[in-house]
């Protein structure tokens, strides 16, 4: 199930200086069963139709948290309009998109927004100019829209015009009872539209919040009284799939405009109905949420119908909902608590079980050698006392001269006479000098098997020159160190 916020703006005052102060606005909160509307939508079904939640009007901070928000502009403020538009890239097509319908406009281009829609010629081909359908409003007017909603609660965004939001009657469902305008259903009786149109009238009531709100409550009460404005009808026409208008008429201008209007299904609001410009609206079907939001449903299946193009298209880091992903990020947040946690606990474990065995190796050594005062390094301090044990007992060691010499012939049995060129012990081990081509892979090996490690001398040089500088005789050939394995 997802919800969906539809909010239908008012007209664009001429009268009031920007800022403007929205004040309390119509909205509907809508569920509808995403994954049941999609399948009946592939497979050709009714669409199930959607729950209105709540409906009313509210100030913009008021209005419910939902995961789509939809903006009906009113018909006053879009003109929709065609026009031959080439294929160049965004960047390129929004500096050029004012030259196109600057012959449309009674005013300049430059400060109206221009979003394209759908491509109206579906056999032309795609490289060429197309003839698209261009949604016109006024820039401003919808910057200020938009950041009246910055700070809303929705994961994605919207912005229709109300004249394409309202259901298309079919040909073959045209209204049987007589229009409303008789010069309209004269003409229309000798030449049948193909198409009815769909009008709409309702009560032109303002949504911004009022001046007096900012003056002092008494000097209110003290000023004279104002004259009641006219009354005002907002009149919402669409005539064909793409194509409609919106008017603000008076009374008088209203049954007027009656004898132009095109023939069609008449819709009134309340008001309307009760106290009607006309009294043949009394007759008209009454209006309501349900018919913009079957209109706005329509309209939101062609994607190029929004007018949030360019730079008022939304965001990637507007279609993030970190609502929809609180739950993911507080478990990840629990795993990384544990993890640090755990992993603390357990380096405190081991420290304590390292100064436990610290502790352990300390009292060995004081209880076996009770005349060591300081203790720095236990495991080296008892090596080397029992080293010192060892010798004074006339016990020789492995590092000794014999046990090293006696190990290492064990192993160089199989080397050849004159393979063994010196042999000198220094530093508690064996220096080992051999003839060039000996097989000292095999020696090594011998000797690891003998418990002894054997390497190569990498300061021979420095010794050999050493030697030679004293005038003592140098012995060429490859050194290497043998000393007790590891």
């Amino acid at each position: 199930m997802s919800t969906t916020l539809y909010v239908r703006l008012p007209h664009r005052p001429h009268d009031q200086p920007q800022p403007w102060q929205f004040g309390a606005l119509p909205f509907a909160l809508v569920r509808t069963a995403a994954a049941a509307t999609v399948g009946s939508a592939r497979r050709g079904e009714a669409r199930p139709a959607p729950e209105v939640l709540r409906e009313g009007h509210a100030r913009i901070a008021e209005l419910p948290a939902a995961e789509r928000l939809v903006l009906i502009l009113a018909a006053s403020d879009v003109l929709l309009t065609t026009a031959s538009v080439p294929p160049l890239p965004p960047a390129r097509l929004k500096l050029a998109l004012p030259n196109l319908i600057e012959d449309a406009l009674a005013t300049d281009a430059q400060p109206c927004h221009v979003g394209v829609g759908p491509a109206l010629d579906g056999g032309a081909p795609a490289r060429g100019p197309r003839r698209r359908l261009l949604m016109v409003a006024d820039r401003a007017w919808l910057r200020a829209v938009l950041d009246a909603f910055a700070e809303h609660r929705h994961r994605r965004r919207h912005v229709l015009a109300a004249q394409l939001c309202v259901p298309l009657v079919p040909p073959d469902a045209a209204p049987a009872e007589p229009s409303l305008a008789p010069a309209a259903e004269a003409a229309a009786s000798e030449t049948t539209p193909a198409q009815p149109a769909t009008l709409v009238v309702e009560a032109a009531a303002g949504a911004f919040a009022q001046s007096d709100e900012l003056l002092d409550p008494a000097a209110v009460a003290a000023a004279p009284p104002a004259q009641a404005p006219a009354r005002q009808w907002q009149l919402t026409v669409r005539t064909g799939e793409h194509a409609g208008y919106g008017l603000l008429l008076g009374d008088d201008a209203l049954a007027a405009w009656q004898a132009l209007a095109p023939a069609g299904t008449w819709y009134a609001d309340a008001e309307a109905a009760a106290t009607p410009p006309v009294p043949e609206l009394r007759q008209a079907a009454r209006t309501g949420w349900r018919l913009w939001i079957e209109g706005a449903q329509e309209c939101l299946r062609e994607p190029a119908l929004d007018l949030a193009q360019f730079e008022f298209a939304q965001g990637r880091a507007d279609r993030w909902n970190l609502v929809a992903w609180r739950v993911p990020l507080a478990l990840l947040a629990g795993i990384v608590l544990v993890q640090v946690l755990g992993m603390n606990v357990h380096w405190l474990l081991l420290r304590r079980e390292q100064q436990r065995l610290e502790t352990a190796q300390q009292q060995t050594l004081r209880s076996t050698f009770p005349q060591i005062q300081t203790v720095l390094d236990a495991p080296l301090q008892m090596r080397r006392e029992v080293e010192q044990l060892r010798t004074a007992s006339g016990r020789s060691t492995p590092e000794d001269f014999l046990p090293l010499a006696d190990r290492f012939a064990q192993a160089a049995r199989r080397l050849p006479p004159d393979a063994l060129q010196g042999l000198e012990y220094r530093g508690r081990m064996l220096v080992v000098t051999l003839k060039p081509g000996t097989d000292i892979a095999g020696l090594r090996s011998a000797a690891r098997q003998a418990g002894l490690q054997m390497e190569e001398d990498k300061t021979g040089g420095a010794l050999s020159s050493t030697a030679t500088s004293a005038g003592s005789p140098v012995t060429p050939g490859s050194r290497w160190t043998v000393r007790p394995g590891l």
